[in-house]
């Protein structure tokens, strides 16, 4: 279209947009504008016929406007038109001017158009005819300006910036749900989490102009690749990250980017609340609770949190126990050991060196065995095979027990002071040391054995409990903890290794007094059965009352002296039918090796410990006693009182010095297998 000058001279002529009614109307606006704008005689104006007022437009801003990528440029309008154009095309979503804040502009003149172009645009039309055609109203195009938008914030930006929604985000989680095995729950767990952030990113920084690691990413692979100080697998969690893990990231890779950080965020507290493992295959006898947390528990928490608090806020998802602070700290100085440098030289000969032993005859123990507190010509050599300066006489004194109990374990042997044949070929051996001084342990054995015990912390409860029973089955002892101070402590006897004492916490809710035993289906199955068999009496002999109920056969102990179960047992119902109780047979308490049970846990001084535990409802020591030979008795507990049944063959005493007792089920062994330690 041409534009005329008030003397007929065309001035300009004007683009058309075919193809659009959006682009005709806006270069019809421009058109209207440039008119506007000349200035008119009066006279000129009488030939004009006048146009109506040009209506209100508004127009809606829309993604579509934004230019093409891959390098197609579209055309480009100018002056007006394309002021007006960048402006919707920049509006993030719908930019509204309000009417008053249009200025007001004259009203357009009507378009002179000379006789030749009318002549040539509409043939066979005379002048006055196409004079009085009337113009076509422009369709209504709308402009709604608003007051202008805030910035955009980095987090409202990088929800834009993820392009995800709950399918992308599942298909991004496959990897990760294969090669760490991740759940089904813990997959919705990730997709409820982003969506109630609307698909906004957690480790991303998208307020520059690029999108960039953000530094609370960065602290994160910091945590992961110190992870081993908590005998967690850093290569296995830094595995989970992206291959970039700072500075900036191009659009394809930023969801993907995102989710990694978040998956192995989640896969360290998943492996610091014990997830490595599921302890029941290992063994049927390990059956712990764990606390795993969901991932949306574990980002939640994350977001919002300045760079520089992201690791404790990780590393507070380790085991909140003194105890495992202890074995992390014995984990430093252990691998400080083996990291420092060898120290070679001749020692011989100086102060505080290991001696070799005497030189003693060939089958100098031969002959019946050496019992303490018992004279014996062999005991002279003994104690020159053991250090041991000459004494009067041949008695095997108590200091001599000692020692052989030093040598028991320091070469691994059940440290009873007893000269059984295994600790007999030992002591017949000058290369076996003779005390845990001279021996050269395996370091690495040790780390190895210390990061399995301190994953079996992982399975114990966060909150013990304030008050709370621990019994550490390797150590034969229980702990009656009250306000995190020991307020009772005794001996246990606990189950043999054929007939192992599960590994598992749950709530004492009452004891009895007199208790009846009624004999476990595996007691009977294998051992009263079978005797039964060829001899019907042999329960009654015993004091057993047999019970027949059709083919079924029950066996109960009543109450009394001979009852396996004592005086006394504490009961906390769990899937394995063991609890805490007195025995008849105390003497077994003295053994250095107490593991004589079929799963129970026998209590040296149950009455005492009875006292602490229902003391404030009344019950003391001497009237607990009291109620002995007057019939079955059961006390309901006020509060439960949670009971931990634990193994801990490496722990750190009250000392501050590191214990270690013997892997009497097996258990250290499984852990290091299945960690591949």
């Amino acid at each position: 279209m041409s534009v005329f000058d008030r003397n007929g001279s065309e001035m300009r002529r004007m683009p058309e947009r075919s193809g659009s009614a959006f682009g005709m109307s806006r270069g019809l606006l421009a058109g209207l504008a440039l008119l506007a704008a000349l200035p008119l005689r009066a006279e000129d104006a009488a030939h004009f016929p006048a146009l109506p007022a040009p209506p209100e437009i508004e127009i809606q801003a829309s993604r579509d406007l934004r230019p093409p990528e891959d390098g197609v440029r579209a055309a480009q309008p100018s002056g007006g038109d394309a002021t007006l154009l960048r402006q919707a095309e920049a509006a993030p979503a719908r930019v509204s001017v309000l009417p008053d804040l249009l200025p007001d502009l004259p009203e357009p003149p009507a378009i002179a158009l000379s006789d030749e172009l009318r002549a040539a645009e509409k043939p066979g039309l005379s002048a006055q005819a196409t004079a009085d055609i009337a113009l076509p109203e422009p369709p209504p195009v709308i402009v709604s300006l608003e007051p202008a938008a805030p910035p955009v914030t980095a987090s409202a930006a990088a929800g834009a910036g993820l392009d995800l929604d709950p399918q992308r985000l599942e298909a991004l989680l496959e990897p990760a749900r294969a090669k760490f095995r991740l759940t089904q729950a813990e997959i919705e767990s990730f997709v409820a989490f982003y969506q109630a952030r609307d698909f906004q990113p957690l480790w991303l920084d998208l307020s520059g102009p690029d999108a960039v690691v953000s530094r609370a990413a960065e602290m994160l692979a910091e945590t992961l690749a110190g992870a081993e100080a908590d005998g967690l697998d850093p290569a296995r969690l830094l595995a989970a990250l992206p291959a970039r893990r700072s500075g900036a990231l191009p659009a394809r890779e930023r969801a993907p980017a995102e989710i990694a950080f978040s998956v192995a965020a989640f896969l360290y507290a998943h492996d610091a609340r014990g997830g490595r493992l599921t302890p029941a295959r290992l063994s049927s006898l390990l059956t712990p609770k764990l606390e795993i947390p969901a991932p949306a528990e574990v980002l939640a928490p994350l977001a919002g949190l300045a760079a520089a608090a992201v690791p404790d806020a990780l590393r507070a998802h380790q085991p909140p126990h003194a105890g495992y602070r202890a074995l992390r700290a014995e984990l430093a100085r252990v691998r400080r050991e083996i990291d420092a440098p060898l120290l070679t030289g001749a020692v011989a000969g100086a102060e505080g060196a290991p001696q070799p032993p005497a030189r003693l005859p060939e089958g100098w123990l031969a002959g019946p065995p050496l019992l303490p507190g018992k004279a014996d010509p062999r005991v002279a050599m003994l104690r020159l095979r053991l250090g041991l300066p000459a004494a009067e006489g041949d008695v095997y004194d108590e200091p001599l027990r000692q020692a052989v109990i030093a040598f028991q374990r320091a070469n691994e042997l059940t440290p009873n002071g007893r000269i059984t044949p295994k600790t007999r070929a030992a002591l017949e051996d000058p290369r076996a040391p003779r005390d845990p001084s001279e021996t050269r342990p395996d370091l690495n054995r040790l780390v190895a054995t210390i990061i399995a015990n301190m994953e079996r912390w992982r399975w114990l409860p966060r909150d013990l409990g304030r008050t709370h029973v621990f019994v550490n089955v390797p150590d034969f002892r229980m702990r009656f903890i009250d306000g995190g101070k020991v307020a009772f402590e005794t001996r246990v006897i606990v189950g043999k290794p054929e007939t192992q004492t599960p590994i598992f916490s749950d709530e004492m809710d009452h004891l009895i007094v007199n208790p009846s035993w009624h004999v476990p289906p595996s007691i009977l199955r294998k051992e009263f059965l079978p005797k039964l068999a060829t001899d019907p009496d042999y329960a009654a002999r015993r004091g057993f009352e047999v019970v027949r109920r059709g083919n079924a056969i029950s066996i109960r102990q009543p109450p009394g002296e001979r009852n396996a179960l004592g005086h006394v047992k504490f009961m906390f119902p769990n899937q394995h039918s063991v609890y805490l109780h007195d025995t008849p047979t105390r003497n077994l308490f003295s053994a250095e090796t107490r593991a004589f049970s079929h799963g129970c846990v026998r209590v040296q001084n149950p009455f005492a410990f009875a006292e602490k535990l229902i003391g404030h409802q009344g019950h003391s020591e001497q009237s607990l006693r009291a109620m002995v030979g007057r019939g079955e008795r059961m006390i309901r507990l006020q509060e439960k009182i949670p009971v931990h049944l634990t193994y801990f063959t490496v722990f750190v005493d009250e000392a501050g010095v590191m214990q270690q007792r013997r892997d009497l089920y097996g258990h250290d062994q499984r852990v290091r297998a299945a960690l591949a330690l």
